[in-house]
């Protein structure tokens, strides 16, 4: 191989491109090629190499102590510079198929690191930082201001702030020089209020007040904020979750920095989630819906080839599919009926994290002592509504229109009971468990928080949570890669990676009666309350935004093709960063499992 195709070669290794060209000069001058049959063991706890190892063809294992397989290696790949940077190993790396690989002197290799910052923080990065730089790599083409624009990066406007007790016609007079429509009341402690023109109109000019009155006896508080080094996204996607036209920004200290309005992010952004949510408000019928949800589509994919991350697609798609769930509910159920009764969606809808359309979960409470009777019938025209804007009926029937899924408050308590108590029976932990994911869409939301604080009142028994949480070990995860390429058997990334985070995920949070639906948040109030340490909550959401980011692209080819919807993934079709981005999330849920079956004892149960 000439030394052109070595620093071709070297070139495309990463981080072994940043290295500047006298850097790869030596790295050549000091790198040969080696022959390794199978079985051979290159390092292990005893065996320390002399060499950092670049796999040409072939393939490499890493075996853990117990003498199981952990991650495989192949074309490019590189593997434990920590033998040679610390000089000990805890792992074995043993040849699997035939190898032909670089290897570089030991002398180098250190000098390399100590002379290239970027080239040595990559090595010597944790878990977490080494994901993300792939991930960023991966990015890189994609990156766009929509991706990677902060709200200090759009047109925040001067604020027109005035205490509580200005009057309100000197507030009116500042902001007139202000040139604008919006007053911003401040109170102790930078908690700020809002006075808009339509307010006026409504308290004042309707009302017939003196405009000698305080301001703060007619702003609304608080001013919803966000920091001005938050991503412009997380601000569209408060406007749209509330309705509103503007947010305030504020710094790190909370202190007002100006005004960020709806008209200057979607400029920014220039896409049509905007005009969608009009669609879905201004609906008089399921069929004025039909042309505002066939676009999400569209949003998915433009928001996808954008590089935006996968929680912020899901949020502002679950933020859209919960006003057409109201909209619905609004349109098809009489006045008097709505305030009787709860519509909640469960399972990935109630998490918050079904992007591309796979089913519907949904479910109504109806309050004791109301005839639940009235209700079926409108139940039955939402389930069909929902299949006719394009949500498929669940399979399950866990839908409104199934009478199990559509009763009173008490039944539903009766069920819960059940749920608990009956652990012979796996379907109560089948249905408890889409319940804990539960989310109020419509109605009397306060019916379905009671029932799950009852519910968190009823889980005192460490064997029923054993049982809940033994799923999460029911999937095998691969601990390679490289047994899917060429083949064509195909990964489940559902199974093998989003289930066992989720279910597990899910088992803490139950355990710890936390509240919060969406796997992410999950996480990071488990974090918060010790029950996972910042590394391991660090590293599930990346596997967890890996693992769905594979998803999503896979769905949406399929749908592009006009093919089914599946979870299975095809390995040959993964470029050589995703691949690795895929074994190190395969490597995290593993772990995460013996986590689980140790917090849960699941080797006690049966």
């Amino acid at each position: 191989m000439s030394i052109q195709d070595q620093e071709s070669f070297l070139s495309k290794t990463h981080p072994f491109e940043v290295l500047t060209p006298s850097q790869m000069a030596t790295c050549i001058e000091h790198m040969d090629i080696a022959y390794y049959p199978k079985d051979t063991v290159l390092i292990s706890p005893e065996k320390i190499p002399n060499y950092f190892f670049i796999i040409i063809k072939g393939s490499v294992y890493e075996y853990s102590p117990e003498n199981i397989v952990i991650m495989d290696y192949q074309s490019e790949d590189t593997f434990d510079s920590n033998s040679l940077i610390y000089g000990e190993c805890k792992n074995s790396f043993i040849v699997n198929e035939e190898l032909i690989c670089y290897e570089i002197e030991k002398t180098t290799f250190l000098e390399l690191i100590d002379k290239n910052q970027t080239f040595k923080d990559f090595f010597l990065k944790d878990l977490v930082n080494k994901i993300r730089t792939l991930k960023d790599k991966e990015n890189t083409s994609q990156l766009s201001s929509f991706m990677i624009a902060r709200v200090e990066d759009t047109l925040i406007h001067e604020a027109c702030i005035v205490s509580k007790d200005t009057k309100l016609i000197d507030a009116i007079d500042k902001s007139m020089k202000y040139k604008t429509s919006t007053i911003i009341v401040e109170s102790e402690n930078h908690e700020y209020g809002i006075i808009t023109d339509s307010l006026l109109k409504v308290k004042v000019l309707l009302e017939g007040r003196d405009l000698s009155i305080p301001v703060s006896s007619i702003a609304i508080f608080p001013l919803l904020t966000i920091k001005q080094d938050d991503y412009l996204f997380e601000a569209l996607t408060i406007l749209v979750k509330k309705n509103i036209k503007r947010v305030g920004v504020v710094d790190n200290s909370g202190k007002m920095v100006g005004i960020l309005e709806q008209i200057d992010i979607l400029s920014h952004f220039a896409n049509h989630t905007y005009v969608i949510e009009s669609k879905i408000k201004n609906a008089k019928s399921i069929e004025d819906l039909k042309d505002a949800s066939k676009d999400f589509i569209d949003i998915i994919t433009s928001l996808h080839t954008k590089g935006v991350k996968i929680h912020h697609i899901s949020n502002l798609i679950g933020q859209l599919n919960t006003k057409v769930y109201q909209k619905i509910f609004s349109l098809l159920l009489p006045l008097e009926l709505q305030k009787d009764a709860c519509l909640f969606v469960m399972g990935s809808e109630g998490r918050n994290e079904q992007i591309i359309k796979t089913d519907q979960d949904n479910a109504l409470i109806v309050r004791d002592g109301v005839d639940i009777e009235q209700y079926r019938p409108y139940m039955q025209q939402i389930t069909d509504s929902l299949i006719f804007l394009g949500y498929p009926p669940c399979e399950g029937n866990i839908m409104v229109s199934n009478k199990d899924w559509c009763k009173s408050y008490s039944d539903f308590k009766n069920d819960i009971a059940r749920w608990v108590n009956d652990t012979q029976n796996m379907k109560n932990f089948l249905d408890l468990a889409i319940f804990v994911d539960s989310f109020s869409v419509a109605g009397d939301k306060e019916m379905l928080i009671d029932l799950k604080e009852f519910l968190y009142s009823k889980i005192q028994n460490d064997i029923f949570m054993a049982y809940f949480a033994k799923s999460t070990t029911a999937f095998e995860t691969p601990t390679t890669i490289s047994s899917f390429i060429g083949k064509e058997n195909l990964i489940n990334i559902k199974k093998a990676a989003i289930f066992p985070i989720v279910q597990g995920v899910r088992s803490l949070a139950l355990k710890e009666k936390i509240k919060e639906t969406t796997t992410i948040k999950r996480i990071q109030i488990l974090e918060q309350r010790k029950v996972l340490d910042k590394d391991k909550a660090a590293e599930l959401i990346e596997a967890f935004e890996i693992a769905n980011t594979l998803r999503l692209r896979n769905q949406i080819e399929l749908l592009q093709k006009n093919k089914p919807l599946s979870n299975e993934i095809d390995a040959n079709n993964l470029g050589k960063i995703e691949r690795d981005l895929l074994k190190e999330s395969f490597k995290i849920v593993n772990d995460f499992k013996k986590i689980i079956s140790y917090i849960f004892k699941l080797d006690k149960i049966y």
